[in-house]
């Protein structure tokens, strides 16, 4: 992986009542460059899932994908253990298509794994990154979490208290 291709950064999008929400455009322009990068087709495909905590949802485009699947594969031996690992990392993923414009539509159930309602708080974690209900994320985020100023400013100028 090339340094400058982590995902970095977050943004809060507004989420319709059909579940449509822009993926920031740092994040899309990064998905194409990743895929290129890695000789894979950047084909606007995310694969999002309940984060391992429980308090977001995670998105992974192909890159982290095959990253995982990678890590996996070097670090577990037993054939019947590497089956299960893979089936609970990715069996639980959805896959998610977003246009040019960078619209895509969270499905109910995504929505309801990861608590999002009107607004959507996306923060980059390197490889992959997470989509927050922002006050969940307000709550859940540790004190000393740098994403909570920025968070608090974002929710402040949109009229709510954080």
């Amino acid at each position: 992986m090339e340094l400058g291709h982590l995902f970095q950064g977050h943004a809060l999008n507004a989420v319709d009542a059909k579940g449509r929400v822009s993926v920031p455009a740092s994040f899309r322009a990064l998905i194409g460059k990743r895929a290129l990068a890695n000789s894979l087709d950047p084909d606007n495909t995310l694969m999002i899932g309940e984060h391992g905590g429980g308090d977001c949802l995670t998105a992974l485009d192909p890159v982290a994908s095959a990253e995982l699947d990678s890590r996996l594969r070097t670090s577990i031996e037993d054939m019947d253990e590497l089956e299960a690992r893979r089936a609970d990392a990715f069996g639980s993923l959805e896959s998610v298509k977003f246009d040019t414009a960078g619209r895509m539509q969270l499905s109910p159930m995504l929505r309801a794994l990861g608590g999002i309602e009107d607004l959507a708080f996306f923060v980059g974690a390197g490889s992959t990154f997470q989509i927050w209900n922002p006050l969940t994320a307000m709550r859940k985020l540790p004190e000393t979490s740098r994403n909570r100023k920025p968070l608090a400013f974002l929710l402040n100028e949109r009229g709510i208290a954080a």
